[in-house]
C-alpha cells in the first residue's frame, strides 16, 4: 500500500509535517475505499512516528512491525479489527488520553471510519478534538465526509485521496497477488473496472465472477435473445456496477477493433471474436456513444433507478445515438 500512497499529495504533506515538527493535532484522510481505509490509516500512522521504512533497524522496524500489528502502545487503533464502533470505544479514548505516552513524546488515536459514527458519538469526542490534551493526536479515516459534523470537520485537517490511475492498480495486483499466477487479461480487466481504489479491484478479484460477466454481457450486446428478457435477468444481479463496466470495456474494445486504432491496447484479447461480431454490428457512432450512454446509467443506478428499466434505454440510446446527442 505505502507503494501506491508515497506519491500522493496527502502523505507527501504529512511526510513533511513531521519532518518540519508541525504536526497538527488531528487529520481525516478521506479516501472512498472502504476495505482499503484501514490498511492506508496504518500507512499514515507510520509516517506519524517516522518509521515508514521497514528495513529502518533498531527502535523505528520495531514500532514499524508493532504498528502493523496495531500493538503499539502509542498508537491506539478503534474500533478493533472486524468490529463495529461502540459508546464503549469513546469512553476508552477519552481515558486513555488523559494518560502520558508510554514511550516516546506523543499518543496517536486511529479513528475509521469516521463517518460511521452516530452524532451522539461524535459530540463526545469533539470536546477532544476541541482541546486535545498535550501530546495526543488523532488521525481520523472516511470514506465520505457528508456524515461528519461540521464542527467535526472545522477542528481537523482534510487529507484527500484520489482515485489511482489503472496502471497504479495493476501493479498493485501484480505486486500483492503473484503467489496466485493470475491471468493476465482478468488483472487487466479489474484494474480498468476498479473506478481507481484498490479495495474494488481485491474484491472483485476474490469473488472472480469474470466468466459469468462475460457470458451476461456479449448475450446483451449481440442481441442473442430479447432485450427485455434479457434485460429482466440482469435486473436481479448483485453486480450491477461490474455489468456496466464490462460493457463499457466491450463497446471500448470494438470501437478500437473497428476503427483500425490501437489494436494492441484491447484489454478483452480472449473474447476477441465476440468483440468482432460487436463491432460488426454497430456503427461506429454508436460504440463511441456508448461510453456516453453506459455513464448516464451508471450515475442513475446509484440513484436506485430500475436496473432493467435503464440497461433498455441505454441500449436504445447506443442504437440511435444521433436521436439522443
Amino acid at each position: 500500500m505505502q507503494t501506491l500512497l508515497k506519491d500522493t499529495d496527502a502523505y507527501k504533506l504529512l511526510c513533511s509535517e513531521r519532518e518540519e515538527n508541525r504536526l497538527n493535532h488531528a487529520y481525516l484522510i478521506l479516501m472512498d475505499d472502504a476495505r482499503s481505509l484501514r490498511s492506508v490509516l496504518t500507512e499514515f500512522a507510520l509516517v506519524f512516528f517516522g518509521c515508514e521504512n521497514a528495513n529502518a533497524g533498531g527502535r523505528y522496524e520495531r514500532i514499524f512491525n508493532l504498528i502493523k500489528k496495531e500493538s503499539f502502545s502509542d498508537c491506539l487503533f478503534f474500533p478493533k479489527a472486524e468490529k463495529k464502533f461502540a459508546v464503549s470505544d469513546v469512553d476508552e479514548i477519552k481515558e486513555e488520553s488523559a494518560l502520558n505516552p508510554v514511550e516516546g513524546d506523543k499518543k496517536l488515536f486511529v479513528i475509521g471510519d469516521f463517518a460511521d459514527l452516530g452524532v451522539a458519538q461524535q459530540n463526545k469526542l469533539l470536546k477532544l478534538l476541541e482541546e486535545p490534551p498535550e501530546k495526543v493526536y488523532f488521525l481520523l479515516g472516511a470514506t465520505t465526509s457528508y456524515p461528519i459534523l461540521q464542527t467535526v470537520l472545522s477542528r481537523v485537517k482534510k487529507l484527500e485521496i484520489s482515485p489511482f490511475s489503472e496502471k497504479q492498480i495493476k501493479s498493485f495486483l501484480q505486486r500483492n497477488y503473484k503467489d496466485q499466477h493470475l491471468d493476465q487479461e482478468k488483472i487487466d480487466f479489474y484494474s480498468a473496472t476498479s473506478n481507481g481504489w484498490v479495495g474494488n479491484a481485491q474484491s472483485a478479484l476474490e469473488d472472480d465472477s469474470f466468466d459469468e460477466l462475460c457470458l451476461d454481457s456479449f448475450a446483451l450486446c449481440l442481441k442473442e435473445k430479447p432485450l427485455p428478457v434479457l434485460a429482466k435477468k440482469l435486473g436481479e444481479s448483485k453486480k450491477k456496477r461490474e455489468f456496466i463496466s464490462f460493457l463499457r470495456l466491450i463497446f471500448r474494445d470494438a470501437a478500437f477493433l473497428k476503427s483500425g486504432v490501437c489494436k494492441d491496447c484491447l484489454l478483452l484479447r480472449s473474447q476477441i471474436e465476440k468483440v468482432k461480431k460487436v463491432a460488426t454490428m454497430y456503427e461506429l457512432s454508436s460504440l463511441v456513444y456508448a461510453q456516453t450512454a453506459l455513464t448516464e446509467a451508471e450515475k442513475q443506478v446509484k440513484f436506485n433507478t430500475n436496473f432493467a428499466q435503464c440497461i433498455e434505454i441505454c441500449f436504445e440510446k447506443i442504437s440511435n445515438p444521433k436521436f439522443y446527442e
